[in-house]
């Protein structure tokens, strides 16, 4: 391989070694060698310049994003060309390390001390890979899959010793086509004979795409019986369990899988959705921590991570029967929620997110898990009142905390506008967020169809002046949504005129308006809401006064 007219990248915090890098990558003909000291530096740096090689070191710095995530953000933001080498090297020689840096599929890993010959040797093996398979990783980079995939079956008609990673890219190139039996064609010859880790892994896979869940959970047991080492089959064993409702054994997989390899943002959001299906929440806890811990310095930094993680300590204080574990997670969120005001990472990833407003939606929501249903109502109007003052749609990362305070309250009106907000936006969450929207939306749409049901009724027979039916109606509708503000106001205008109509007073109906009135004074009202409130509040201080 001549390395003369090659560009070339080495990414080293430590400077000794940086200029030994440099050295060796001198000694082996390259001339045009860059150096930077930190993966933002290299960002920067390929924003402008394209390279043929990339060595980086594996750690860069306490709080610096690091080589793995530099790769990840290289080729996905596609700052580095598709034929580019990328070299991982590490002192680190840990299991988790090692297998989180493969997961990110460097061309190779290479730990430190290291010779020139080996340096030598690894960059040559993976250039020659990466430009045989040069017009398929360009159409894959350009998402012509089909194309890719034609470029690869020919490509393994031709005699190389590249066969195997050819046929690895087709089937991973089907499979995201959903083409699983063409998957299955290209694996066949793989199923006798001795077994290849990355074919097994493969058809593992390929069963588990195609809800073929027996054979999936077969071929993993088998791989984990040749090693135990393999997160990849445990990850397969966990989801496959999960769809066939074996909750124990799809949560002990996934713990088996993060324990392996616990740097993988895929696998983490794969144990929150596992844990929450079999409802261990504490599990769903870690792991949303561990999201917002991995992603918060890469490419896929988010807000909406380190809300989901505050929401996800709400969550085992909302679904544990011990008084003691759901005070101590409430304070854990509450906690991270006062640190959060000091944390740079969150206004560096969203600087319109305003962290005391989102401190309001969540205390409304600590508010509702105590039953404390008249707090948590104004901590959620109060917030949304200053959402509508500061933004002009309300930002995605308060949505899926306010939804759920919204259903949790019956105030179904406010939540169906939300989600009208969704749909017209096409907003997209994390999978985390589309979790508690969907499992939220289908958990209330029973009591949201009743509330809609009978407040509908009733605003009929208040329009035709049967006021008491009216009452009635309103009263059942409330029952679905015990401090929602529009029907408040329905049942309070209703009382008021039975009240007007009635010669001798009736206690029960003035001690209704007083509960309604402590339901609705003093609360944050939207414009509508205040309206109509004040058209009442006359007669109401009448009859208010009168007792």
């Amino acid at each position: 391989m001549n390395f003369s007219d090659k560009q070339v990248l080495i990414v080293e915090d430590q400077r000794p070694f940086l200029l030994l890098l440099r050295g060796l990558l001198h000694s082996m003909g390259a001339s045009d060698v860059v150096t930077k000291s930190s993966a933002e530096k290299a960002l920067s740096l390929c924003k402008k310049q394209k390279f043929d090689i990339v060595v980086c070191d594996l750690h860069l710095g306490v709080d610096k994003k690091n080589g793995f995530e530099l790769i990840e953000e290289l080729r996905i933001k596609r700052l580095i060309k598709p034929t580019t080498v990328f070299i991982l090297i590490s002192a680190d020689s840990a299991r988790p390390v090692v297998l989180g840096s493969i997961e990110r599929r460097p061309d190779d890993y290479l730990i430190k001390p290291f010779s020139q010959v080996q340096l030598k040797t690894r960059i040559t093996r993976a250039w020659q890979k990466r430009q045989f398979l040069g017009a398929v990783l360009q159409e894959v980079a350009n998402e012509n899959i089909n194309n890719a995939i034609d470029l690869c079956e020919d490509l393994i008609s031709t005699p190389s010793p590249y066969k195997g990673t050819c046929e690895q890219l087709l089937v991973e190139l089907y499979l995201r086509l959903e083409q699983y039996d063409k998957a299955l064609d290209v694996l066949s010859p793989y199923l006798e004979g001795k077994p290849i880790i990355w074919a097994k892994v493969a058809l593992a896979k390929t069963y588990l795409a195609s809800e073929k869940y027996d054979k999936a959970i077969g071929i993993a047991e088998d791989i984990i019986k040749r090693n135990r080492f393999n997160a990849e089959a445990h990850d397969v064993l966990a989801k496959a369990n999960d769809a066939k409702n074996q909750g124990e054994n799809a949560i002990t997989a996934i713990k088996q899988a993060i324990k392996l390899s616990p740097f993988s943002l895929p696998r983490h959001f794969s144990a929150c959705s596992i844990a929450r299906n079999h409802n261990d929440y504490i599990l769903a806890s870690t792991s949303s921590l561990a999201i917002w811990d991995l992603s918060k310095r890469t490419v896929h930094q988010n807000s909406l991570h380190w809300c989901g993680f505050i929401r996800s300590l709400l969550d085992v204080a909302e679904y544990t029967d011990d008084k003691r574990t759901r005070n101590r997670y409430q304070q854990e969120a509450l906690l991270a929620l006062q640190r959060g005001k000091f944390d740079e990472n969150i206004l560096r990833i969203d600087e319109d997110f305003d962290v005391s407003i989102f401190g309001s939606i969540i205390n409304a929501r600590v508010n509702a898990i105590d039953g404390k249903m008249l707090d948590a109502k104004k901590n959620l109007a109060q917030s949304q009142a200053a959402i509508d003052e500061k933004y002009t749609t309300p930002p995605i990362a308060f949505i899926p905390d306010s939804l759920k305070v919204m259903y949790d309250l019956g105030e179904y009106e406010d939540a169906l506008q939300l989600q009208d907000i969704i749909k017209q936006q096409n907003l997209e969450f994390d999978s985390n967020s589309n979790f508690l929207l969907h499992s939220e939306t289908t958990k209330a749409q029973q009591n949201l169809t009743n509330y809609q049901q009978f407040n509908r009724e009733g605003i009929q027979l208040y329009q035709q002046g049967q006021y008491e039916k009216a009452k009635d109606s309103f009263a059942l509708a409330q029952g679905f949504s015990p401090v929602n503000t529009g029907v408040a106001l329905n049942l309070l205008q209703c009382l008021l005129q039975i009240l007007s109509k009635n010669q001798k007073p009736d206690p029960d109906l003035f001690k209704q308006c007083r509960r309604l009135y402590k339901l609705i004074d003093d609360m944050p009202l939207k414009a509508q809401h205040e309206e109509k409130y004040s058209t009442l509040r006359n007669d109401l201080d009448t009859f208010m006064g009168t007792t």
